[in-house]
């Protein structure tokens, strides 16, 4: 009993310092973001404002440095992207794992091939395309840029899930007289709303926090999206420390509240195709 017990409060010793470690850079980014700038610089170690809170931080984010725009673009970006992905990677992961058309293990094999190429690989082709349809410094050619780069994955994950799905319902539905569209949305796509959440919250937390392809694809400061938005609080010979902190717990809480709030809904995904039947 004493051996059980000492192990297990090395495990929590051990996922406590693991815990403190991972949230340590975040706690000090908020408690940060309510010190001013000249307080920063004095004691840039020191977690806790010596002064008054400086709350005006996030208020001249929000109206100096215009964090409210882009907040709205990167909702507006975040969404569509999340639209078109969720749409495109479900009807031709349920294709590939229902429905097999000729040649889907060659498709398959294509989907799982861009998992190993990198963004960076991709920079120049893409932009390329970009620039030739006219579609840099937009929106739509960011979103395009998104949806293309979060494929792969996506289709892995829900075509694994999909390959789960009990047939039993699907026979008894072409019995009845449905269709293979009808036998999509009534019964698997219901079932396969877990690996959904996982693509969703992935894919979410990628595209609201992504800096390298905005930064290469908008170059107007009303289409720029948070993360790009908070270069504005830099300059060459001097930096709002306090509220550029601001703005980055701006962009952090977002993807905090979406990963606590559809935690459940994450575990559930990620663990459910592993169980055959």
């Amino acid at each position: 009993m004493s051996r059980n017990r000492l192990a297990q409060w090395s495990n929590y010793v051990l996922l406590s310092l693991i815990t403190l470690i991972i949230l340590y850079p975040m706690l000090y980014m908020i408690l940060n973001s309510l010190r001013s700038t000249k307080d920063i610089m004095l004691f840039p170690t020191r977690l806790w404002p010596t002064g008054k809170l400086q709350w005006m931080n996030y208020a001249d984010a929000f109206h100096i440095g215009k964090v409210s725009v882009y907040f709205l673009n990167s909702v507006t970006v975040t969404g569509a992207t999340l639209l078109i992905q969720l749409i495109v990677v479900t009807l031709a992961a349920y294709a590939l794992g229902k429905w097999k058309p000729p040649g889907y293990q060659i498709l398959f094999f294509l989907f799982l091939a861009t998992l190993m190429i990198t963004s960076e690989m991709t920079t120049i082709p893409v932009f390329l395309m970009l620039r030739q349809f006219d579609l840099l410094n937009t929106h739509q050619g960011l979103i395009l840029a998104y949806v293309g780069g979060g494929i792969g994955m996506a289709i892995y994950l829900i075509k694994n899930f999909v390959d789960t799905l009990p047939k039993e319902m699907e026979e008894a539905a072409k019995i009845d007289g449905a269709g293979l569209l009808r036998i999509f949305w009534s019964i698997d796509l219901p079932l396969i709303v877990p690996v959904l959440a996982v693509v969703s919250i992935m894919s979410f937390v990628g595209v609201w926090s992504e800096f390298f392809w905005a930064l290469i694809t908008i170059s107007e400061d009303r289409l720029k999206t948070l993360p790009l938005g908070l270069l504005n609080f830099q300059s060459q010979y001097n930096t709002n420390y306090g509220v550029l902190l601001a703005g980055l717990t701006i962009v952090t809480i977002p993807s905090m509240l979406v990963y606590l709030l559809f935690s459940r809904y994450f575990i559930e995904g990620m663990t459910a195709g592993s169980i055959k039947g």
